[in-house]
């Protein structure tokens, strides 16, 4: 019995580091998805934004520069800048046309690189985002 006790087993340290690299592993993928939350929490919210001036539009059969300058601080407000707004119905139209709200932006996200196979690294990366929106004007008054 004390000669089964003082064996050692075999593999120890191969079975320490493949656990440390699965550890490394599962530890990167995690901060990735945890970083990039922040830029998903802000793409659902410009769309909720976007969905909310949408309804101004159709309304207003455009949309007016009091409504884009609110617009524009609740996009900065959720930490969105530098909104391009061309190819919205910034003039009014008539019943029954169709309106647009076009806003791009650029938000940095993460991507995770894998070096020499083994060792993860984050960069940064712009992306350009676009929320297209369109429907048909409900505004009464003519123009």
């Amino acid at each position: 019995m004390q000669h089964l006790l003082n064996m050692k087993k075999e593999g120890g340290v191969q079975i320490v580091i493949a656990t440390l690299i699965g550890i490394l592993i599962m530890s990167s993928v995690f901060l990735y998805f945890v970083s990039n939350i922040i830029p998903i929490n802000a793409t659902y919210k410009a769309e909720t934004i976007a969905r909310k001036y949408m309804l101004k539009i159709e309304e207003d059969g455009y949309l007016k520069e009091e409504n884009s300058e609110k617009m524009i601080n609740e996009f900065a407000s959720i930490g969105i800048s530098n909104i391009d707004i061309s190819g919205t119905t910034l003039s009014p139209v008539t019943y029954g046309e169709s309106v647009y709200l076009k806003v791009k932006y650029k938000e940095t996200i993460k991507n995770l690189n894998i070096v020499n196979s083994i060792i993860p690294t984050f960069s940064n990366e712009e992306k350009n985002v676009v929320i297209e929106k369109s429907s048909t004007s409900k505004n009464v008054i003519e123009p």
